[in-house]
């Protein structure tokens, strides 16, 4: 009974707001802007992360010189290569071909992001990715969800069937752009093809790739999307009766999933925007809580006579004048 009230209190105080918040990401805008709020945000997400590398690199101004082109086709590389990369191994057109809708939104915003005026008042990466895990894990959560159930519904036997195949779609979807862009070296306006970062960045960089991966399998299992997954989740409802759920599921989802698919993309959203938390903490600010204190030396400067100087500024007279007199010797 215990266990039964935590995951109502659960869903009521977590997993609804964060429905809500989907289905409110789902939605266009408004008619003047008939884009969705999830795609809107991406663009938004991307094009600081994108602008923020290529002037950390120094490369802002030469982007600007070789024109508009290089850096927009860098930026949209980043946002696509999930997209593109797993619509190539599902062998289906990527969406993006389809329709100029998405390159209207993409680019229009990214237009509004690359504003000197507005990027001045914007704080820095540390601070966006402390703010922002609840943003990045609610993009993310739509082309894994997509990923999964693009999977688990193809029309060829061989990729419905595969559990693998499910995951590393789910797993790219997430980590995709990054891996394109860093490999095709998107950030510098002369593109050259390099080593796949996930190759041997560690831990933290292959992230992205694992907690897509991880995120894919936990949709997977909530949503029943595989045959592998129906013994646990059948053990599951074994042990919580309550997690069968009384609601009535659509007639497109197994009658074993314990969620719909709108739960469980709640659920991803809390998932990966923890990871995305802890990532900011680990990357930014782990590092500046166990640096040992640097301890302050006292300047040994010595005048001419033997005399300490009384004050920095008198250390440097002092350093200076030698060095003159030295010039003067030689």
């Amino acid at each position: 009974m215990l266990t039964a009230d935590l995951i109502s209190l659960l869903k009521l105080l977590l997993l609804g707001p964060l429905a809500y918040l989907i289905d409110l990401a789902s939605a266009p805008l408004s008619p003047l802007f008939p884009f969705p709020l999830a795609t809107t945000l991406h663009a938004a997400r991307v094009g600081l992360a994108y602008k923020g590398r290529t002037r950390a690199l120094g490369f802002d101004g030469a982007m600007k010189a070789r024109g508009r082109g290089v850096e927009w086709a860098g930026y949209l590389v980043m946002c696509w290569g999930g997209s593109f990369i797993t619509s190539f191994l599902q062998q289906t057109p990527p969406p993006q071909l389809l329709s100029p809708l998405p390159w209207i939104n993409y680019l229009s915003i990214y237009t509004v992001i690359s504003n000197p005026a507005f990027t001045a008042l914007l704080p820095s990466p540390a601070i966006l990715d402390t703010l922002l895990p609840i943003i990045d894990g609610l993009t993310r959560t739509f082309p894994i969800s997509g990923a999964v159930l693009s999977t688990s519904n193809h029309a060829n036997p061989a990729i419905r069937s595969s559990l693998m195949f499910q995951l590393l779609c789910g797993g790219l979807a997430a980590s995709g752009g990054g891996i394109a862009a860093t490999t095709l070296g998107v950030f510098t306006p002369d593109w050259r093809l390099s080593t796949p970062p996930i190759l041997f960045t560690g831990f933290l960089g292959c992230l992205d790739f694992l907690a897509g991966a991880a995120a894919a399998a936990l949709f997977g299992f909530l949503t029943a999307s595989h045959p592998a997954y129906l013994p646990y989740l059948a053990a599951a409802k074994s042990l919580v009766p309550s997690l069968g759920g009384t609601h009535t599921k659509p007639a497109a989802e197994p009658a074993a999933a314990l969620m719909t698919v709108l739960g469980a993309r709640s659920v991803l959203v809390l998932f990966l925007s923890l990871v995305y938390a802890t990532r900011a903490f680990m990357l930014h600010w782990y590092p500046m809580l166990v640096a040992p204190p640097v301890a302050a030396v006292p300047v040994a400067a010595v005048g001419r006579d033997g005399e300490k100087p009384t004050s920095a500024r008198e250390a440097t007279r002092i350093v200076v004048q030698d060095k003159e007199e030295g010039k003067k010797r030689v």
